[in-house]
């Protein structure tokens, strides 16, 4: 009995996950959330809200994370001198998803390029964990339980991103995604590629 009563309410939780990841087409216009996008933390209390605003051109913010896989910790500096797309994901984000696949297509074509996901995920360690499993993630994944890297970069909501460039400068930021928002990606990736 307990087990199943246990069971429920995950499933419950799944179900009100996903949920908040859907687009809310109704009255879309008159929400100040944007529609693809699930607030980092939960609509609770102690929801991110950062004052930090970043711009173009501005220093990267410096963080160290457990890697999700090996646990071993891995700082900005470890990707300096490449260019990085910095992503911040929560599993049940079904925007998330669709990014971090496309951002898994662009690293493929793209030799030189580095994807760092930061993972803000209320479900945990082990929902990461299989996220990066079955959708075949082939770039570190990092765990940040407390949304400690998204209040730096300025952001609140998933999926959010960064371009930073080979000097550790910010190069381009995003948020949200959409299919249509790779080619924003790309053109970037190949412009910071071919500086010297």
């Amino acid at each position: 009995m307990k087990k199943r009563i246990a069971r429920a309410l995950l499933g419950a939780g799944v179900v009100a996950g996903l949920m908040m990841c859907a687009p809310m087409a109704t009255n879309a216009a008159e929400s100040k959330d944007p529609t693809s996008m699930v607030n980092i933390g939960g609509e609770a209390a102690g929801a991110v809200e950062p004052e930090i605003e970043l711009k173009i051109g501005d220093p990267a913010p410096e963080f160290s994370l457990p890697n999700l896989v090996t646990d071993k910790m891995e700082s900005l500096k470890d990707y300096a001198g490449k260019p990085l797309i910095l992503f911040f994901i929560q599993s049940a984000c079904y925007s998330c998803l669709q990014e971090a696949k496309a951002l898994k297509t662009l690293k493929e074509q793209n030799p030189g390029l580095e994807v760092l996901a930061v993972g803000v995920d209320l479900l945990g360690k082990p929902m990461l964990v299989s996220w990066a499993a079955h959708n075949s993630i082939n770039y570190p994944v990092l765990l940040d339980p407390i949304f400690s890297v998204p209040e730096k970069y300025g952001f609140s909501f998933t999926p959010s991103s960064v371009v930073i460039d080979k000097s550790g400068k910010i190069a381009m930021i995003h948020s949200g995604y959409r299919a249509q928002d790779i080619k924003l990606f790309e053109d970037k990736v190949k412009e910071l590629l071919q500086q010297k």
